[in-house]
């Protein structure tokens, strides 16, 4: 059912707003609605039915890489840890990567031997427009080439998706 507005006219008693017994009925079904959604708030509340729902969603493959649980002691969504870095020099990533980048012209190295799923996320913390992802010999998006990150204030998702394709642009 949709929302169910009341309509109230433009002044008190002009006769062109809903009659009591209608406004009512709405109101009726408009907390129906959302009682029968959100259920009793003595069982369940709002937010465990929306971690719920974004946890299976995403468990369900709309978003991949990320492991996702619910935790009830504490009333929130875990997901899988990143390990963050910020980084002035060349290095190598790891799976589950969330790498800024702080200084030009530096080499981000993909993990070697990825596995489907892998991911990578790499923050171009400036306007550095010389970054360069070495593809560690994995393909970048089907091609057999490196990437130069050409553009500055950027963040790049970057997953595994198999031998042929490679590393996918997110």
């Amino acid at each position: 059912m949709a929302y169910q507005g009341i309509v109230t006219g433009i002044t008190p008693n002009d006769n062109n707003g809903d009659s009591l017994l209608t406004g009512a009925v709405k109101i009726n079904s408009n907390f129906e609605e959302i009682y029968n959604t959100l259920g009793d708030a003595g069982t369940i509340s709002f937010e465990e039915k929306v971690q719920d729902a974004v946890g299976s969603a995403i468990n369900a493959g709309i978003q991949t890489g990320i492991t996702v649980t619910y935790d009830d002691a504490n009333n929130r969504i875990n997901f899988a840890n990143y390990n963050i870095t910020t980084t002035s020099q060349n290095k190598t990533l790891s799976n589950l990567e969330y790498c800024t980048v702080s200084s030009s012209g530096l080499t981000l190295t993909l993990p070697s031997s990825p596995a489907v799923g892998n991911k990578v996320i790499i923050g171009i913390g400036d306007n550095y427009t010389d970054t360069i992802i070495s593809r560690n010999g994995s393909n970048i998006m089907g091609l057999a080439e490196n990437l130069t990150v050409d553009v500055g204030y950027v963040t790049l998702t970057l997953i595994y998706i198999n031998s042929t394709f490679g590393w996918r642009i997110s």
